[in-house]
């Protein structure tokens, strides 16, 4: 009879750890299922974005491939994104050498495509210029060295891009011919430069890239006010 306590207290020892080994494994179950849920869940979110992406360069590619080299040119900048050192400067020196290149782009679509002598004119000045800035801005990084710094301060200068970038989605460009494209889709992007360009002028620390960047405003703000009076002249 003095056993019988031992036994009980066993029983009770026994069925605990039943119950222990149990949840153990519904919280094991749980949270594969959980985890199975999440990565479905996260591979869905990633083809919508593929789709969604792939829904908008198809919108891009419309008025003679205009928007779509714009388009091509603002993903390219924002894929900087893990490039970014912090470095006011430094960056801004990279995303406007990318910059500069997107509009070398679009002159060149313009000057094969288009039929306008004065955006053909306003097209090759483009070209010229910017290559000459990319040049400068290359120039400037090569013997910068880069300080490390808040990357999402200088990820600001990408904002007013991302917000043209919106705006640009809602155009219908598919009626316009090419030279109405050009006139338009570069208005669009030198706006974006120059916000850019007034951003890093917040954030930089050399003379030499501020004036850069001042410089590259003054020009763009030319060829904006260019492209407009043209528009004037050419209603649609």
């Amino acid at each position: 009879m003095k056993k019988l306590p031992v036994l009980n207290l066993l029983a009770l020892l026994l069925g605990l750890f039943t119950l222990a080994f149990t949840a153990c494994n519904e919280s094991a179950r749980t949270t594969k299922e959980t985890t199975a849920i999440t990565k479905a869940e996260t591979t869905d979110t990633t083809a919508a974005t593929q789709d969604t992406s792939a829904m908008m360069m198809d919108t891009a590619m419309a008025g003679g491939g205009m928007m779509g080299h714009m388009h091509q040119n603002m993903q390219e900048m924002q894929n900087m994104r893990s490039k970014m050192t912090g470095d006011p400067d430094y960056d801004f020196a990279q995303m406007m050498a990318m910059h500069h290149q997107g509009a070398i782009n679009m002159a060149e679509k313009e000057l094969a495509s288009g039929t306008d002598s004065t955006l053909k004119s306003i097209a090759q000045k483009t070209i010229t210029a910017n290559k000459a800035g990319i040049q400068k801005l290359q120039d400037f990084t090569k013997k910068h060295k880069p300080t490390t710094g808040d990357t999402a301060t200088t990820m600001r200068m990408l904002h007013p891009m991302n917000k043209m970038m919106g705006q640009m989605h809602e155009q219908n460009m598919s009626d316009k011919n090419v030279d109405q494209n050009f006139a338009q889709m570069m208005i669009q992007h030198h706006q974006i430069g120059n916000e850019m360009a007034r951003e890093f002028l917040k954030q930089g620390k050399t003379t030499e890239m501020k004036q850069m960047a001042q410089k590259t405003i003054d020009q763009q703000t030319k060829d904006i006010e260019e492209l407009q009076n043209w528009q004037k002249q050419h209603p649609q």
